[in-house]
Protein backbone atom coordinates (compact mmCIF):
# COMPACT_ATOMS: atom_id res chain seq x y z
CA UNK A 1 0.00 0.00 0.00
CA UNK A 2 1.07 3.53 -0.66
CA UNK A 3 0.58 6.30 1.34
CA UNK A 4 1.12 10.26 -0.65
CA UNK A 5 1.82 13.57 0.23
CA UNK A 6 2.96 16.99 -0.62
CA UNK A 7 6.02 18.62 0.49
CA UNK A 8 7.89 21.87 -0.47
CA UNK A 9 5.74 22.05 -3.31
CA UNK A 10 5.72 18.58 -5.01
CA UNK A 11 4.00 15.03 -4.03
CA UNK A 12 5.79 12.39 -2.91
CA UNK A 13 4.70 8.57 -2.50
CA UNK A 14 6.08 5.99 0.10
CA UNK A 15 5.87 2.11 -0.30
CA UNK A 16 5.87 -0.39 2.33
CA UNK A 17 6.76 -3.97 1.11
CA UNK A 18 8.32 -7.36 1.79
CA UNK A 19 11.29 -8.60 0.10
CA UNK A 20 11.74 -12.28 -1.07
CA UNK A 21 14.04 -13.18 2.22
CA UNK A 22 10.89 -11.91 4.48
CA UNK A 23 11.94 -8.51 5.94
CA UNK A 24 10.06 -5.59 5.57
CA UNK A 25 11.55 -2.41 3.74
CA UNK A 26 10.26 0.98 2.46
CA UNK A 27 10.93 3.35 -0.58
CA UNK A 28 10.09 6.42 -1.57
CA UNK A 29 10.76 9.38 -4.39
CA UNK A 30 9.36 12.81 -4.47
CA UNK A 31 9.81 15.32 -7.21
CA UNK A 32 6.03 14.74 -8.71
CA UNK A 33 4.05 17.75 -9.95
CA UNK A 34 0.71 16.26 -9.19
CA UNK A 35 -0.74 13.67 -7.29
CA UNK A 36 -1.89 11.33 -10.07
CA UNK A 37 1.59 11.63 -11.21
CA UNK A 38 2.48 10.00 -7.92
CA UNK A 39 -0.20 7.57 -8.04
CA UNK A 40 1.50 6.34 -11.35
CA UNK A 41 4.90 6.12 -10.66
CA UNK A 42 4.16 4.33 -7.46
CA UNK A 43 1.83 1.15 -8.75
CA UNK A 44 4.86 0.82 -11.36
CA UNK A 45 6.66 0.25 -8.60
CA UNK A 46 4.98 -1.80 -6.53
CA UNK A 47 4.18 -3.88 -9.62
CA UNK A 48 7.38 -4.30 -10.27
CA UNK A 49 8.27 -5.16 -6.82
CA UNK A 50 5.92 -7.52 -7.08
CA UNK A 51 6.98 -9.37 -9.60
CA UNK A 52 10.78 -9.62 -8.04
CA UNK A 53 9.28 -11.67 -5.36
CA UNK A 54 10.10 -14.67 -7.23
CA UNK A 55 13.61 -13.63 -8.58
CA UNK A 56 16.58 -15.46 -8.05
CA UNK A 57 18.95 -13.51 -6.69
CA UNK A 58 21.34 -16.42 -5.76
CA UNK A 59 21.84 -16.90 -10.04
CA UNK A 60 25.37 -17.49 -10.78
CA UNK A 61 26.34 -14.96 -13.44
CA UNK A 62 27.15 -17.66 -15.67
CA UNK A 63 23.64 -19.20 -15.50
CA UNK A 64 21.98 -15.55 -15.79
CA UNK A 65 23.64 -15.16 -19.28
CA UNK A 66 22.99 -18.46 -20.88
CA UNK A 67 19.42 -18.01 -19.27
CA UNK A 68 19.12 -14.12 -21.00
CA UNK A 69 20.82 -15.94 -24.36
CA UNK A 70 17.74 -18.55 -24.46
CA UNK A 71 15.20 -16.22 -23.62
CA UNK A 72 15.69 -12.85 -25.19
CA UNK A 73 18.52 -14.13 -28.27
CA UNK A 74 17.95 -17.59 -29.26
CA UNK A 75 14.61 -17.17 -30.48
CA UNK A 76 15.40 -14.23 -32.78
CA UNK A 77 18.81 -14.22 -34.19
CA UNK A 78 20.62 -17.30 -36.82
CA UNK A 79 22.61 -19.96 -36.08
CA UNK A 80 25.51 -18.19 -37.30
CA UNK A 81 24.99 -15.17 -34.37
CA UNK A 82 23.84 -17.60 -31.80
CA UNK A 83 26.82 -19.75 -31.78
CA UNK A 84 28.77 -16.40 -31.07
CA UNK A 85 26.58 -15.68 -27.79
CA UNK A 86 27.45 -19.44 -27.02
CA UNK A 87 30.78 -18.88 -27.65
CA UNK A 88 30.70 -16.03 -25.08
CA UNK A 89 28.94 -18.22 -22.37
CA UNK A 90 31.78 -20.57 -22.58
CA UNK A 91 34.10 -17.83 -21.92
CA UNK A 92 31.70 -16.41 -18.99
CA UNK A 93 31.38 -19.90 -17.08
CA UNK A 94 34.97 -21.09 -17.73
CA UNK A 95 35.76 -17.23 -15.74
CA UNK A 96 33.16 -16.17 -13.31
CA UNK A 97 32.34 -20.54 -12.32
CA UNK A 98 30.14 -20.25 -9.49
CA UNK A 99 30.45 -16.67 -8.99
CA UNK A 100 27.05 -14.95 -8.02
CA UNK A 101 25.97 -12.63 -10.02
CA UNK A 102 25.04 -10.00 -7.24
CA UNK A 103 28.64 -10.23 -5.53
CA UNK A 104 30.02 -8.70 -9.15
CA UNK A 105 31.12 -5.40 -8.99
CA UNK A 106 32.84 -2.85 -11.55
CA UNK A 107 35.86 -3.51 -10.50
CA UNK A 108 35.42 -7.46 -11.00
CA UNK A 109 34.04 -6.52 -14.36
CA UNK A 110 36.45 -4.68 -15.60
CA UNK A 111 39.48 -7.41 -14.29
CA UNK A 112 37.28 -9.99 -16.49
CA UNK A 113 37.73 -7.55 -19.49
CA UNK A 114 41.63 -6.50 -18.59
CA UNK A 115 42.29 -10.57 -19.12
CA UNK A 116 39.83 -11.22 -22.11
CA UNK A 117 42.00 -8.21 -23.67
CA UNK A 118 45.06 -10.60 -23.17
CA UNK A 119 44.31 -12.70 -25.79
CA UNK A 120 41.52 -11.66 -28.02
CA UNK A 121 41.53 -8.92 -30.41
CA UNK A 122 39.71 -5.56 -29.79
CA UNK A 123 37.00 -6.77 -32.41
CA UNK A 124 35.90 -9.68 -29.82
CA UNK A 125 36.52 -7.96 -27.10
CA UNK A 126 34.02 -5.35 -28.00
CA UNK A 127 31.60 -7.69 -28.76
CA UNK A 128 31.75 -9.48 -25.53
CA UNK A 129 31.77 -6.63 -23.95
CA UNK A 130 28.38 -5.56 -25.93
CA UNK A 131 26.59 -9.30 -24.96
CA UNK A 132 27.61 -8.97 -21.55
CA UNK A 133 26.28 -5.18 -21.61
CA UNK A 134 23.05 -5.82 -22.70
CA UNK A 135 22.20 -8.71 -20.53
CA UNK A 136 23.16 -6.64 -17.35
CA UNK A 137 20.99 -4.22 -18.30
CA UNK A 138 17.86 -6.84 -18.47
CA UNK A 139 19.13 -8.06 -14.96
CA UNK A 140 18.50 -4.41 -13.59
CA UNK A 141 15.42 -3.95 -15.13
CA UNK A 142 14.28 -7.20 -13.56
CA UNK A 143 15.36 -6.45 -10.39
CA UNK A 144 18.04 -8.95 -10.16
CA UNK A 145 20.76 -6.36 -9.10
CA UNK A 146 20.46 -2.71 -8.40
CA UNK A 147 23.24 -1.39 -10.78
CA UNK A 148 24.66 -2.43 -14.05
CA UNK A 149 28.38 -3.19 -13.54
CA UNK A 150 28.98 -2.98 -16.96
CA UNK A 151 29.02 1.05 -16.96
CA UNK A 152 32.05 3.27 -16.96
CA UNK A 153 34.02 0.17 -18.30
CA UNK A 154 37.24 0.38 -20.33
CA UNK A 155 37.33 -2.60 -22.88
CA UNK A 156 40.76 -2.14 -24.83
CA UNK A 157 42.38 -5.43 -26.31
CA UNK A 158 46.21 -5.72 -26.83
CA UNK A 159 46.12 -6.20 -29.92
CA UNK A 160 43.72 -3.67 -31.44
CA UNK A 161 42.97 -5.42 -34.97
CA UNK A 162 43.72 -8.78 -36.51
CA UNK A 163 46.49 -8.05 -39.21
CA UNK A 164 45.25 -6.77 -43.07
CA UNK A 165 46.85 -9.27 -44.48
CA UNK A 166 44.82 -12.38 -42.77
CA UNK A 167 41.36 -10.34 -43.77
CA UNK A 168 42.30 -9.25 -47.34
CA UNK A 169 44.15 -10.52 -50.21
CA UNK A 170 46.73 -8.04 -52.36
CA UNK A 171 45.25 -6.80 -55.38
CA UNK A 172 47.87 -8.81 -57.82
CA UNK A 173 47.19 -11.95 -55.74
CA UNK A 174 43.59 -11.99 -56.15
CA UNK A 175 43.13 -11.18 -59.53
CA UNK A 176 45.91 -13.65 -59.92
CA UNK A 177 43.06 -16.18 -57.74
CA UNK A 178 40.27 -15.24 -60.08
CA UNK A 179 42.27 -16.58 -62.98
CA UNK A 180 43.06 -19.73 -61.14
CA UNK A 181 39.66 -20.66 -60.56
CA UNK A 182 38.31 -19.78 -63.33
CA UNK A 183 40.49 -22.03 -65.13
CA UNK A 184 38.17 -25.13 -64.53
CA UNK A 185 34.74 -25.23 -64.53
CA UNK A 186 34.60 -28.73 -63.92
CA UNK A 187 35.78 -28.52 -60.76
CA UNK A 188 33.03 -27.62 -58.55
CA UNK A 189 35.76 -25.98 -55.53
CA UNK A 190 36.63 -23.99 -57.64
CA UNK A 191 33.51 -22.51 -59.24
CA UNK A 192 32.21 -21.96 -55.98
CA UNK A 193 35.44 -20.05 -54.62
CA UNK A 194 35.25 -17.99 -58.02
CA UNK A 195 31.65 -17.27 -57.50
CA UNK A 196 32.52 -16.40 -53.97
CA UNK A 197 35.74 -14.20 -54.95
CA UNK A 198 33.48 -12.06 -57.87
CA UNK A 199 30.30 -11.42 -55.90
CA UNK A 200 31.15 -11.26 -52.05
CA UNK A 201 28.17 -12.88 -51.34
CA UNK A 202 28.29 -14.96 -47.79
CA UNK A 203 28.93 -18.88 -47.79
CA UNK A 204 25.78 -19.75 -46.68
CA UNK A 205 24.34 -17.72 -49.31
CA UNK A 206 26.27 -19.13 -52.02
CA UNK A 207 25.75 -22.45 -50.56
CA UNK A 208 21.73 -21.72 -50.90
CA UNK A 209 21.80 -20.47 -54.02
CA UNK A 210 19.76 -22.45 -56.92
CA UNK A 211 19.38 -22.51 -60.49
CA UNK A 212 16.80 -20.54 -60.43
CA UNK A 213 18.49 -17.50 -58.66
CA UNK A 214 20.26 -17.63 -61.66
CA UNK A 215 18.89 -14.73 -63.87
CA UNK A 216 21.02 -14.90 -67.13
CA UNK A 217 18.19 -13.14 -68.85
CA UNK A 218 18.48 -9.97 -66.61
CA UNK A 219 22.42 -10.49 -65.91
CA UNK A 220 21.42 -10.46 -62.02
CA UNK A 221 21.80 -13.21 -59.21
CA UNK A 222 19.06 -13.15 -56.85
CA UNK A 223 19.85 -13.01 -53.35
CA UNK A 224 16.86 -14.59 -50.97
CA UNK A 225 17.57 -17.29 -48.43
CA UNK A 226 20.63 -19.09 -47.23
CA UNK A 227 21.60 -22.47 -46.33
CA UNK A 228 22.34 -23.89 -42.78
CA UNK A 229 26.04 -24.56 -42.69
CA UNK A 230 26.23 -25.68 -39.36
CA UNK A 231 23.95 -28.77 -39.42
CA UNK A 232 23.14 -28.78 -43.21
CA UNK A 233 19.51 -29.48 -42.86
CA UNK A 234 17.93 -26.95 -44.85
CA UNK A 235 17.29 -23.12 -46.38
CA UNK A 236 17.16 -20.47 -43.82
CA UNK A 237 16.38 -16.58 -44.18
CA UNK A 238 18.77 -14.04 -45.00
CA UNK A 239 20.82 -12.46 -41.92
CA UNK A 240 18.73 -9.38 -42.39
CA UNK A 241 16.39 -7.89 -44.41
CA UNK A 242 19.16 -5.61 -46.39
CA UNK A 243 20.73 -9.14 -47.34
CA UNK A 244 17.63 -9.85 -49.18
CA UNK A 245 19.76 -8.43 -52.97
CA UNK A 246 20.47 -8.81 -56.70
CA UNK A 247 24.01 -8.78 -57.58
CA UNK A 248 25.14 -7.58 -60.86
CA UNK A 249 26.13 -10.74 -63.31
CA UNK A 250 29.15 -10.40 -66.08
CA UNK A 251 29.22 -12.21 -68.96
CA UNK A 252 32.81 -13.98 -68.41
CA UNK A 253 30.81 -15.72 -64.61
CA UNK A 254 27.43 -15.94 -66.52
CA UNK A 255 29.36 -18.09 -69.54
CA UNK A 256 31.77 -19.62 -66.62
CA UNK A 257 28.06 -20.82 -64.50
CA UNK A 258 26.55 -22.00 -67.78
CA UNK A 259 29.83 -24.80 -68.67
CA UNK A 260 29.75 -25.66 -64.70
CA UNK A 261 26.27 -26.75 -65.00
CA UNK A 262 26.80 -28.93 -67.98
CA UNK A 263 30.12 -30.36 -67.13
CA UNK A 264 30.91 -30.16 -63.38
CA UNK A 265 27.18 -29.99 -61.61
CA UNK A 266 25.60 -33.06 -59.64
CA UNK A 267 21.83 -32.65 -59.76
CA UNK A 268 20.40 -32.79 -56.27
CA UNK A 269 16.60 -32.51 -54.37
CA UNK A 270 16.91 -29.00 -54.04
CA UNK A 271 18.96 -27.96 -57.35
CA UNK A 272 21.41 -26.33 -55.54
CA UNK A 273 24.23 -24.62 -57.31
CA UNK A 274 26.88 -26.06 -54.80
CA UNK A 275 25.14 -29.09 -52.46
CA UNK A 276 28.13 -29.81 -50.25
CA UNK A 277 28.85 -27.94 -47.35
CA UNK A 278 32.43 -27.94 -47.03
CA UNK A 279 33.75 -24.90 -45.28
CA UNK A 280 36.74 -26.32 -43.91
CA UNK A 281 37.72 -27.34 -47.32
CA UNK A 282 37.36 -24.19 -49.01
CA UNK A 283 39.21 -22.51 -46.16
CA UNK A 284 42.16 -25.24 -46.94
CA UNK A 285 42.00 -24.71 -50.68
CA UNK A 286 41.81 -20.75 -50.54
CA UNK A 287 45.15 -20.72 -48.17
CA UNK A 288 46.97 -23.09 -50.34
CA UNK A 289 46.18 -21.57 -53.62
CA UNK A 290 47.06 -17.86 -52.55
CA UNK A 291 49.86 -18.82 -49.97
CA UNK A 292 48.37 -16.87 -47.61
CA UNK A 293 46.39 -17.36 -43.91
CA UNK A 294 43.50 -16.10 -45.31
CA UNK A 295 40.14 -17.88 -45.30
CA UNK A 296 36.85 -18.02 -47.27
CA UNK A 297 35.15 -14.79 -45.74
CA UNK A 298 38.52 -12.83 -46.50
CA UNK A 299 37.34 -13.05 -50.55
CA UNK A 300 34.39 -11.33 -49.50
CA UNK A 301 36.50 -8.34 -47.66
CA UNK A 302 38.49 -8.26 -50.57
CA UNK A 303 35.73 -8.20 -53.51
CA UNK A 304 34.28 -5.22 -51.31
CA UNK A 305 37.69 -3.60 -51.38
CA UNK A 306 38.51 -3.87 -54.70
CA UNK A 307 35.44 -2.00 -55.63
CA UNK A 308 36.10 0.36 -53.34
CA UNK A 309 39.29 1.21 -54.91
CA UNK A 310 37.51 1.13 -58.05
CA UNK A 311 35.51 4.10 -57.13
CA UNK A 312 32.11 2.00 -56.71
CA UNK A 313 29.92 4.19 -54.82
CA UNK A 314 30.21 3.25 -51.06
CA UNK A 315 26.42 2.94 -50.58
CA UNK A 316 26.40 0.24 -53.42
CA UNK A 317 29.21 -1.77 -52.06
CA UNK A 318 26.83 -1.52 -49.13
CA UNK A 319 23.93 -2.57 -50.71
CA UNK A 320 25.89 -5.58 -52.90
CA UNK A 321 27.10 -6.77 -49.68
CA UNK A 322 23.89 -6.81 -47.81
CA UNK A 323 24.80 -4.78 -44.99
CA UNK A 324 22.42 -3.92 -42.18
CA UNK A 325 23.55 -0.52 -42.73
CA UNK A 326 26.26 1.78 -44.09
CA UNK A 327 27.93 2.53 -40.90
CA UNK A 328 28.48 -1.80 -40.82
CA UNK A 329 30.54 -0.72 -44.51
CA UNK A 330 32.28 2.28 -42.89
CA UNK A 331 33.52 0.23 -39.73
CA UNK A 332 34.79 -2.57 -41.83
CA UNK A 333 36.82 -1.00 -44.60
CA UNK A 334 38.20 2.17 -42.69
CA UNK A 335 41.99 1.26 -44.00
CA UNK A 336 40.56 1.45 -47.73
CA UNK A 337 38.85 4.11 -47.04
CA UNK A 338 41.28 6.11 -45.45
CA UNK A 339 43.61 5.01 -49.00
CA UNK A 340 40.54 6.58 -50.67
CA UNK A 341 40.39 9.82 -49.08
CA UNK A 342 44.12 10.52 -49.26
CA UNK A 343 43.62 10.19 -53.13
CA UNK A 344 40.32 12.53 -53.45
CA UNK A 345 42.08 14.82 -51.12
CA UNK A 346 44.73 15.54 -53.73
CA UNK A 347 41.96 15.08 -56.40
CA UNK A 348 40.82 18.34 -54.59
CA UNK A 349 43.18 20.36 -54.51
CA UNK A 350 43.29 20.42 -57.86
CA UNK A 351 39.93 21.68 -58.28
CA UNK A 352 41.15 25.01 -56.64
CA UNK A 353 45.12 25.10 -57.66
Amino acid sequence: MASYRKRDGSWEYRISYKTPDGKYKQKSKRGFRTKKEAELAAAQDEQRLTENFHIDTEITMADYFENWVGIHKQPHIAKGSLRSYQQTIRIIREYFKTTKLKTITSTIYQQFLNDLGERYYQATLSAIHHRVKRSIKQAVADGYILRNFTELSQVKAKQREKPLEDKFLELDTYLSLIETLKSDTSNRDYMHLYLLAVTGMRLGESLGLTWDDIDFKNSLINIDKTWDIYDNDGFRPTKNKQSVRKIPLDSTTALLLKKYKLAGWIANDHDRLFPRVNHSWLNKMVKELTGTNIHVHSLRHTYASYLISKDIDLLTVSNLLGHKDLTITLQTYTHQLEAKKEKEFEEIKKLFG
